[in-house]
Parts: C-alpha cells; structure tokens; sequence
C-alpha cells in the first residue's frame, strides 16, 4: 500500500516541492491551492478519503481553511510553508515515519 497525502497549501511552490519530493520518496501527493481570491484546483472528494494523511501547508489557521468540512475526522499535520520550501524531503519523511 502505497501512502497518499492530499495537501493544501499557499502557493503553486509548496505544492509542486511536495509532489517531487513524494515522487522521490515513493509517496503520492495530491494538492490543491488556497488563496485569497479562493481554491485553485479543488482535489476531488474521493482523493480527500483515500488520502492516508492530510498537510495543510500554510500561514493560516486551520479553521480560516475554505471548505474545512471535507476534512472533517480526517487525520492532519500543520507545517509553515518555509519548511516545506526549505526541505520538503523531510517534511514528508516526518509524516511517513509518524505514518509508520
């Protein structure tokens, strides 16, 4: 079984790092944006359920998240943004050793 993380994030770069580095790492990350003005390429509920974890990578607060109700009892992390574009690479082994 391979892991899955649904991530929201700030920015097109946070998400992009993450998906290489999961690439990387054997693990498969789906994101979608959330900015000011909105979401930017809402992940589809069914990749929200079969996601093993969700990261919210953002300056938020996790309630300020638009649409917060679709991961409701979903398992989640919080990383700033700067770690993630510091080293995603180890912001993901985290998670997967926690996973594990």
């Amino acid at each position: 079984m391979s892991i899955k993380i649904a991530a929201i994030c700030d920015s097109e770069l946070s998400g992009e790092l993450l998906k290489e580095a999961g690439t990387k790492l054997g693990i498969i990350v789906n994101y979608e944006i959330q900015r000011e003005k909105g979401i930017i390429n809402k992940l589809p509920d069914n990749i929200i359920q079969n996601s093993n974890i969700i990261l919210f990578v953002t300056e938020k607060e996790v309630e300020q998240i638009e649409e917060i109700e679709r991961f409701i009892d979903r398992e989640y992390y919080e990383v700033l943004p700067q770690f993630v574009i510091k080293n995603p690479d180890n912001v993901i082994s985290e998670i997967t050793l926690d996973l594990n």
